[in-house]
């Protein structure tokens, strides 16, 4: 059997300028070349200094064969020249005479190599040509990996910005300008609003991708003087090397706030993060650039910790409320570990009937040092540090399991708040099958409630989840309805079954004209597209006399009844004490 023949090895093609007024030394060295086996070479004639140098500066070569001793030239000068015209091409000097000094010269004036007319073979010629070249490539090779070695040591590799490294260096000689000058200057340290959400629940690729647009948007919205580098993670530092006003870099960080927030488009499909930023001014926040970093960061805590502010600028006092809110923050880490979360029930009444129709399932934090702590304490933290997920889990498998062990005329409904970062992950639906599946509770029972707010914030990924929550046949119910900014235009796209008119107006519904229109016209609306319509939040016999006389459907609040740990559920249920409200309501 005959082995397989190896392919013959490709002869590499070598491009080479001969730059020589001698026509028989010309002719000599193109005959040795086009005779080599070793190598392909296609050879260009220059026959004087001028019409080599043009033709270096107009064509590409790969090597030069120069000979130093053109009659209309100093070889030496010629060969600078030529460096200077092809400062990426390997030149081999050619003379005359073996001259030791001449070599030497040759060299230190750019040749990679020096060959002595006459004296070379035709396999000493080709063989310096082809180490020449080689030997170019790889300090060509070596000359870039270095670059790209201290590119990398000074640049964030995902965002093409500068790292921290190269940032501290930055600042530090900036900052060393503005003392000598006596200027102002500012650090702004930027952190991304529910990065973290996008992140764990649709995978690094996406998240990447939305670093690569916030770093674009950054460097796009800043001016050419100004500084910015990633830190890490989601994390950014901008520098302001001359700041004439303070409250120059607060309108920055409005504008870098608000490029932020315009939505992504990636694979298809858009995303949005906000964007919390702290500002230290130098000189009156710190003198040096680790401690305006430092005092920004603490700043940025701040902001992220008044929800919508976008930015903050560092004060005394602000290390106390950034140690509390870091204690708030392993605290909440704790109690999921711990399991110290509690779920409270209030009960949903049918407002035309009176009998309890639902409840809503409140979550609170009961925390051994903090006592028992409402969820507007808390949930922004989860939101932002991710844990909601967990804890989030946590609630609609508990109220599923609670919701089957009640007892009452007719199958209550149990309904679960979800935040916009549980919505946009992939796998909430499946989740929720999974909690209704092993409780053994209905799906016509659960019902998911959700803000105006949450759908907009990524409403393709929202929209999925909701619709997928549909088929699983749980109802989805808008809360705080018309707080919004865009609640009936919500209405035509959202799968909801019902809303829920927000206490902000049922508060005044009776005293204040303008509330009972709206509230009214909620309910029209509502009816009129055939949802339920649930008012919260009431507390007078007038307002529950006004809601039921124009169509409301159900009706939760203190007057009825008010929300009760789950063991003491059932025996609210069993008391019923919403019934002798509905009967002095009958009497009016």
């Amino acid at each position: 059997m005959t082995r397989p023949q190896r392919p013959a090895p490709e002869i590499p093609s070598i491009r080479v300028l001969l730059v020589e007024d001698d026509a028989v030394d010309a002719r000599a060295l193109r005959r040795m070349l086009e005779a080599a086996r070793e190598a392909r070479f296609e050879i260009a004639e220059a026959r004087s200094v001028e019409d080599g140098l043009r033709r270096l500066r107009d064509e590409r070569f790969q090597a030069v064969l120069l000979d130093l001793s053109l009659e209309e030239g100093d070889g030496l000068e010629t060969l600078a020249r030529a460096r200077i015209a092809a400062a990426s091409v390997p030149i081999i000097a050619m003379a005359p005479e073996a001259d030791e000094d001449s070599a030497v010269q040759a060299l230190r004036f750019g040749a990679q190599d020096y060959l002595v007319k006459g004296a070379s073979d035709a396999r000493v010629v080709v063989r310096t040509l082809r180490h020449a070249v080689e030997r170019h490539r790889i300090l060509t090779d070596l000359a870039s990996a270095r670059q790209r070695e201290h590119y990398l040591a000074m640049h964030d590799a995902l965002t093409g910005l500068s790292n921290r490294s190269a940032f501290l260096d930055q600042l530090r000689r900036a900052l060393g300008y503005a003392a000598r000058h006596r200027k102002r200057a500012a650090v702004l340290f930027l952190d991304l609003d529910r990065f973290k959400s996008i992140n764990d629940t649709l995978g690094h690729p996406v998240g990447d991708e939305l670093l690569k647009v916030v770093g674009e948007r950054l460097a796009r919205s800043l001016r050419q003087t100004d500084l910015v580098a990633r830190l890490g993670g989601d994390e950014f530092l901008i520098a302001l090397p001359d700041v004439e006003r303070d409250h120059d870099p607060g309108r920055v960080a409005s504008k870098l706030v608000a490029a932020l927030s315009q939505p992504a488009r990636i694979g298809g499909r858009e995303y949005r993060v906000g964007a919390s930023v702290g500002i230290a001014l130098f000189p009156r926040d710190g003198a040096d650039a680790d401690v305006l970093i430092r005092n920004a960061d603490t700043a940025m805590y701040c902001a992220k910790a008044e929800h919508g502010r976008g930015y903050s600028y560092y004060a005394e006092g602000m290390n106390e409320v950034v140690a509390e809110r870091l204690d708030l923050e392993q605290g909440l880490r704790e109690a999921i570990e711990r399991g110290r979360f509690v779920l409270h029930y209030q009960p949903q009444v049918d407002a035309a009937t009176g009998a309890a129709v639902g409840a809503e399932a409140l979550l609170r934090w009961r925390d051994p040092a903090r006592g028992l702590i409402p969820p507007a304490a808390f949930v922004p933290m989860a939101e932002e540090t991710g844990m909601i997920a967990a804890i989030g889990k946590w609630a609609i498998e508990r109220a599923c399991a609670d919701a089957v062990s009640w007892r009452s005329r007719a199958p209550l409904r149990v309904a679960v708040n979800v935040s916009s970062k549980q919505l946009v992950d992939p796998d909430f639906a499946d989740g929720v099958a999974r909690a209704l599946r092993e409780s053994g509770l209905a799906p016509e029972r659960l019902q998911i409630e959700i803000t105006e707010s949450s759908v907009l914030e990524q409403r393709g990924p929202t929209l999925a989840t909701l619709q997928a929550l549909r088929r699983l046949g749980c109802a989805v119910v808008i809360d705080d309805f018309g707080t919004g900014y865009a609640a009936l235009t919500a209405l035509r796209w959202l799968p909801a079954a019902g809303l829920k008119i927000d206490r902000s107006f049922v508060s005044n519904l009776t005293t204040e004209a303008a509330d009972a229109t709206i509230a009214t016209g909620l309910i029209s609306i509502a009816r009129g597209l055939g949802l339920d319509v649930l008012a919260e939040g009431v507390e007078t016999l007038e307002q529950l006399l006004f809601l039921r006389a124009h169509g409301c459907c159900a009706m939760q609040g203190y007057l009825l009844a008010k929300p009760v740990p789950s063991e003491d559920f059932q025996a609210l249920l069993d008391a019923a004490p919403w019934e002798d409200v509905l009967d002095e309501a009958e009497r009016e």
